[in-house]
């Protein structure tokens, strides 16, 4: 006999789905001791937690056990019961912010309201600049790049720097031309990855853009980092090193000012003698 299908709500896909064998085992669990907790369901057929529990019921064949969310907080109800079994990095919460935030009007249904970038950042215990980025990534259209960052592959940082690295695409089709009435596939950079974050390589630059591009990446990459030490430690130390960047920033600006003032004066007087 079929079993039951249901519809996955909207605030249910904003974690993704557990694959592999993290839900072979799943699946191994519920074949040999049963669905121990049940799906909650919300509008009669909408599951609202439980998708990884609904597809392995489906696999086995067997009826989701299903209890109603009766509540008027599905969004705090998701993100509390979905937080704490799952280990997510900052990007990886900023992505799920910018879902919650493209959602827009209508996904908490019990106000009406959409949830701001401010809002969003809060509930996911992220900052507002790491919303932002992943809004970027998110809205880019590069939807490999979207799944490197909420799979933990990249970060929101890494993925917008990869995003202004990135040749401009062309609207009309994935192709460009190479002469003579001929097209080839366009092809794009794989996501660069290092243990969950984009890979720091620098060598010494012989250009403008190289030199800037450097420093885009670097400069998320630091974001990045201060959020994490925060999470992970504290705001005082992430406050701390901040601090410590800003001192020898402003240093070494002061540094190469007077280097520069030296050198137009070297300049001068050679010109003066000559």
């Amino acid at each position: 006999m079929p079993t039951k299908k249901y519809h996955i709500h909207p605030l249910a896909q904003l974690f993704p789905e557990i694959e592999g064998s993290a839900f072979d085992a799943l699946v191994e669990d519920i074949k040999a001791r049963g669905q121990q907790e049940a799906a909650w369901l919300i509008e009669v057929d909408k599951i609202l937690d439980g998708k990884n529990r609904y597809r392995a019921c489906q696999q086995l064949g067997i009826e989701l056990q299903t209890r109603v969310y009766g509540g008027n907080d599905p969004i705090g109800f998701v993100l509390t019961a979905n937080l704490h079994r799952r280990h997510l990095d900052t990007s990886q919460r900023a992505m799920i912010a910018a879902n919650l935030c493209d959602l827009g009007v209508g996904a908490n249904q019990h106000t009406g309201e959409g949830t701001s970038i401010e809002v969003s950042a809060k509930l996911l215990n992220v900052g507002r600049a790491s919303v932002e980025r992943a809004l970027v990534v998110l809205k880019s259209g590069d939807q490999e790049l979207v799944d490197a960052v909420k799979s933990g592959e990249v970060s929101v940082g890494g993925a917008v720097s990869q995003l202004s690295e990135a040749p401009p695409t062309q609207p009309e089709s994935d192709v460009e031309n190479t002469g003579g009435g001929t097209k080839k596939p366009r092809t794009r950079k794989k996501p660069q990855t290092q243990t969950g974050k984009v890979k720091i390589e620098y060598k010494k630059p012989n250009d403008t853009k190289t030199v800037l591009s450097a420093c885009a990446l670097h400069k998320n990459h630091l974001l990045d980092l201060l959020e994490d030490l925060s999470e992970v430690s504290s705001f005082d130390h992430a406050e701390v090193i901040a601090e410590q960047v800003k001192e020898e920033v402003d240093r070494k600006i002061s540094h190469l000012r007077s280097a520069q003032d030296e050198e137009q004066t070297e300049e001068k007087e050679e010109e003066a003698v000559e």
